[in-house]
């Protein structure tokens, strides 16, 4: 593994990414790492008749200016839904432009529950594709937490635990970033020796290609969280404290096995992986602190940060203010003053994670003058819908920095949960990282446009008009909630169970600029285009209007459930499930909505049958129940995916339509126990059910366009009327 000190001046990495990308195209492009010192990053073009010199002083620099050139002057772009570019037969020529650069040290990239909802089946393709994308969008300072669990498998046992019980500590794949976190551990293990091994070498090929890119990987710190087990065998002073449905042991930092282990998983992972001197550390992300007084909390601030500085004296602590805002009313101004003012301005960053929506900066006088990032949360467990805030996006980090209590701004990034929607959002995002910020947003769409589709129209323009004055102008925390992906019930007024933290409540009335938007897109589309970027679009504003006309047609089976009226519920619930079947049709034209290929690549890691079971466990229960079937995190990852919707939503919504159907039959009341526990056996039958006959291929599943076209008179948009303005799906 190549130490960070000798990643070497990048030029090397930055040649080799241009030949990932761009394949035989890349001879007519150069590329040329200048470092900068301790100066700002910057990034420089020179198209000319010998080609296209790239010129920056990094790995990250140089592709940035890439990303720059395609976009702006070829009008295409490379994005996670869309790989390849699309380069004219002769590049155009621009001269030597004006040097641009960034006004943002550090360009954040992750949250640690990303590595769960997300990456955790990843292979080293799918990291390099997304590592060369980290690149091209100016990503300087990435979370790393591939791998780390051999760490934590090595020091616990150097302090005396034996081998199972260290793997059954550390728990399923899918869940290893809650135990980073302090929130769970154990669930549900032990992990498998073949896993630890095989994540090692890919996060020593992860973190090698971002130092040599130029990028300084964030690994992690220690909190105080062990084994309840060790705990007990060094009587060692501790608290439990508890997070939903589960609970951890956390060591005293007066205690010495605090840093006598935290010293020790330090030492192992730099001995391991090496380090870029940034860690990080939550110790109270989602729990409340065990003390009370502003002293005790300076006290542990400092054991956490003192852990660091013990194994590495240039250590910088990377804290999530999540807690700040999530335990509000504990987080005073004293506790958190004494909590931040315990460790040198210098010696700690701090990430506000959700700045574009419930920023903390303000309430906490700055971070008490300590350096901090703009981050973009976006996306709460990978939830379904269109969602965004692209106006803040655009000004937000600028506005705060202006602000005197926001002026030790340092840097900006993407703090998502999951990703892989909503790719405008991270085009911006990589715009105001380098520029600072994007005065014009509806200028802006138009180039964004033009990369997007290789054309503009007054459609398109019209439609992503439409699109940011409605679905990514939301006032609230996320998308409507999706009833599809809601427990059905037959308690209270037997409308959905929602997931905990739902963004916004889920909405029957499809907006009127989203109908439009999606007549104008489905307008713009051609069989050609279906299987791209506008094939994507098209698909997702459609997913969105099936999203309210389900909520329309559960809604109103559930109203004429409580009036005892059969026929009315019958329609509506027949319709309702029609509607969930045309969302799984929907979405099987996409590469990116499809259970299948989460259930494979999660196996793929597996040695053993075994193995592979378990994998595939941790997989779907993540997705449905999270935690045990009374788990009060159920559907909290829902998506809207191929063969999640068909083979575990649509079986729940038809049982809640068969028992109620049944009552109105012979006339009996609702059963909600019953239901509630004829559901939760279906639902742990699905989570231990395995791979099997899968949704048809893309290629064979019927275009994008083709299955909306059909879709389109069934959910005809009516306007106006006695409607309130609004407009309705109709049947």
């Amino acid at each position: 593994m190549t130490p960070p000190e000798e990643a070497g001046t990048g030029t090397p990495a930055a040649r080799q990414l241009l030949r990932r990308l761009l394949g035989d195209r890349a001879a007519e492009f150069t590329a040329e790492v200048i470092p900068g010192g301790a100066g700002p990053d910057w990034y420089e073009v020179d198209a000319g008749p010998g080609g296209v010199a790239l010129r920056g002083s990094s790995g990250v620099a140089v592709a940035s200016a890439l990303r720059w050139y395609l976009r702006t002057v070829c009008g295409t772009q490379i994005t996670w839904d869309a790989p390849v570019p699309r380069l004219p037969d002769r590049l155009p020529r621009t001269g030597t432009t004006p040097r641009t650069t960034s006004p943002h040290p550090h360009r954040y990239h992750f949250n640690v529950c990303t590595f769960g909802y997300t990456t955790a089946y990843w292979d080293w393709a799918r990291w390099e594709r997304h590592i060369d994308w980290m690149a091209l969008h100016g990503v300087t300072t990435p979370l790393a937490m591939t791998g780390l669990e051999a760490a934590w498998q090595r020091a616990l046992m150097n302090t005396g635990l034996d081998d199972e019980t260290a793997r059954s500590f550390l728990g399923g794949p899918a869940y290893l970033p809650w135990n980073w976190l302090a929130s769970l551990d154990g669930w549900p293990g032990p992990l498998p020796q073949s896993w630890i091994d095989g994540h090692i070498d890919l996060g020593r090929r992860i973190l090698d290609r971002e130092r040599a890119l130029g990028m300084r990987p964030v690994l992690q710190g220690f909190s105080g969280h062990v084994p309840k087990e060790l705990i007990a065998s060094r009587g060692a002073r501790s608290t439990t404290l508890p997070w939903w449905d589960f609970e951890v042991g956390m060591l005293d930092p007066r205690d010495p096995l605090f840093e006598e282990f935290g010293t020790t998983l330090l030492t192992e992972q730099t001995r391991l992986f090496g380090t870029d001197h940034l860690y990080a550390a939550d110790p109270f992300i989602e729990t409340t602190p065990p003390v009370t007084d502003p002293a005790a909390l300076a006290q542990v601030a400092r054991a956490v940060h003192g852990v660091m500085t013990a194994v590495d004296e240039r250590a910088t602590w990377v804290l999530q203010a999540w807690p700040f805002s999530y335990r509000a009313r504990y987080w005073t101004p004293e506790r958190t003053a004494a909590f931040l003012d315990a460790i040198p301005d210098d010696g700690m960053l701090i990430l506000d994670l959700w700045a574009e929506h419930r920023p903390v900066w303000r309430r906490t006088d700055g971070y008490r003058k300590k350096p901090w990032v703009w981050c973009m949360l976006h996306s709460l467990g990978g939830r379904p819908g269109l969602y965004g805030k692209l106006d803040e996006i655009a000004t937000g980090p600028a506005r705060a920095h202006a602000d005197a209590r926001g002026g030790s701004l340092s840097g900006i990034g993407a703090s998502m949960e999951a990703f892989g929607a909503d790719p405008v959002l991270y085009e911006l995002l990589a715009d105001v990282a380098w520029q600072g910020a994007v005065d014009d947003v509806q200028a802006w769409l138009e180039t964004w446009t033009r990369a997007r589709y290789g054309r503009t129209t007054p459609g398109l323009l019209r439609a992503w008009d439409l699109l940011h004055d409605s679905v990514y102008a939301s006032d609230g925390p996320g998308p409507p909630g999706s009833v599809i992906i809601g427990r059905p019930t037959l308690e209270g007024d037997l409308r959905h169970e929602l997931p905990v933290h739902l963004a916004d409540p889920p909405s029957p009335d499809v907006p009127p600029a989203l109908a439009e938007a999606w007549e104008l897109l489905a307008d713009e589309t051609s069989q050609e285009d279906s299987a791209g970027p506008l094939g994507r679009d098209l698909c997702d504003v459609t997913a969105q209007v099936l999203t309210h006309a389900a909520c329309e047609r559960q809604w109103r089976a559930a109203d004429a459930a409580l009036a005892r009226d059969a026929e009315g519920f019958h329609r509506a619930a027949r319709a309702l499930l029609t509607t969930i079947e045309d969302l799984d049709t929907l979405l099987a034209t996409r590469p990116e909505h499809r259970l299948d290929a989460w259930l494979a690549d999660a196996r793929a890691w597996a040695t053993t049958p075994a193995e592979a079971d378990l994998y595939e466990t941790d997989a779907r229960r993540l997705l449905t129940l999270w935690g045990h079937p009374h788990s009060k995190l159920h559907d909290y990852s829902g998506r809207h995916w191929a063969g999640l919707v068909g083979t575990f939503h649509l079986p729940r919504w038809r049982s809640w339509y068969e028992h109620i159907a049944r009552a109105l039959e012979t006339g009996n009341p609702y059963r909600a126990k019953e239901f509630e526990a004829s559901l939760l056996a279906q639902e742990e039958r699905w989570v231990a059910g395995r791979s099997g006959p899968t949704p048809p291929e893309a290629d064979t599943a019927g275009t994008t366009l083709d299955v909306v076209r059909t879709l389109m008179p069934r959910y005809r948009v009516l306007r106006g009327g006695g409607d309130g303005g609004q407009a309705r799906t109709a049947e």
